[in-house]
């Protein structure tokens, strides 16, 4: 499906969004301020302070609108690493496993989950480190990789996994990594590059490059024997772990996403040129997730023989 989309890359700077709360938009100017600051001064330690931000996801409690699902679940928590995970369950059948996006939670996937039951599937959902009702404070995309593949381990096999945004990206590490091969792999709203979502949080928090190049190589020296094979910062790129997909992939993205640009899903349509596309516009990177056509392509793809 082809149409004319947004190729806006600038991110969302939440120091403009009116309807925050005062003093939360206060306590971000000052961050920005600090972090102007430190870049001049000390931008080694503007870079040590910035990878503690870049690991520490907001954390938002679940709406009304889940609660239905919450409740219906069978829900269990699971030993990973010292923490413990949250682990929901419904139906009965191969296993679909979901994988929410940062700041997310299991059970966003609420209008996916029925309709995958309906369709002869059991479908489990975590929550992340750090997210939802999991432990821990912070986390980051090889953390979430390793927890993508431990649940895979004790609820599978996984037939098919569906992500959205940072869960794509955990996820097709948790593949290109640690083994994880599921049969059918469901992208929404993906991003292509890592070191693209690292220059978008230093422009929303007003990192200067000399910052940002000391954020980079402290997370490389820090973290960068501790998840399996040694890695550098494109290695972890989308663009790159895609290619170690063996099932079928199907890319969703809205031609009107914000926060990811629909030039994201064209230059992993490229990586992997047996992915096919399927093409929203005005839902945004969210309320793609509540669409029924959107949810009706992703059921008919994982269903298909």
């Amino acid at each position: 499906m082809t149409t004319k989309h947004n190729q806006k890359t600038s991110p969302q700077n939440p120091f403009t969004n009116h309807r925050l709360p005062i003093g939360l938009r206060l306590w971000f100017s000052a961050t920005r301020a600090l972090f102007k600051v430190l870049g001049v001064i000390a931008p080694g330690l503007a870079g040590n302070l910035a990878i503690r931000f870049f690991m520490t996801p907001p954390h938002f409690g679940a709406p009304r609108r889940e609660q239905r699902l919450r409740d219906s679940a069978d829900l269990h928590f699971q030993e990973i690493d010292g923490r413990k995970i949250a682990v929901r369950s419904w139906g009965k059948g191969p296993t679909v496993l979901l994988s929410h996006g940062w700041g997310g939670r299991g059970t966003q996937f609420f209008s996916f989950i029925q309709p995958l039951v309906n369709a002869g599937f059991r479908v489990v959902a975590y929550d992340a480190p750090a997210h939802g009702d999991s432990s821990g404070r912070r986390t980051n995309m090889l953390d979430v990789s390793g927890v993508v593949a431990a649940v895979a381990e004790q609820e599978g096999p996984v037939h098919a996994l569906v992500c959205h945004s940072f869960g794509c990206g955990t996820s097709l590490l948790a593949i290109d990594r640690l083994g994880l091969a599921p049969e059918k792999l469901v992208l929404i709203s993906c991003f292509a590059d890592i070191l693209w979502t690292v220059d978008q949080f230093g422009a929303v928090y007003a990192l200067n490059e000399k910052s940002l190049a000391a954020m980079r190589d402290q997370a490389e020296k820090r973290y960068g024997h501790a998840y399996g094979k040694p890695w550098r910062w494109p290695q972890l790129s989308p663009l790159n772990t895609i290619k170690s997909v063996s099932g079928d992939i199907l890319l969703v993205h809205d031609c009107d996403d914000r926060e990811v640009p629909y030039s994201h899903a064209e230059q992993l349509r490229q990586a992997a040129p047996k992915a096919k596309l399927f093409t929203t516009c005005r839902l945004g990177h969210r309320k793609i997730l509540m669409s029924k056509k959107v949810v009706a392509a992703c059921v008919t793809f994982v269903s298909a023989s």
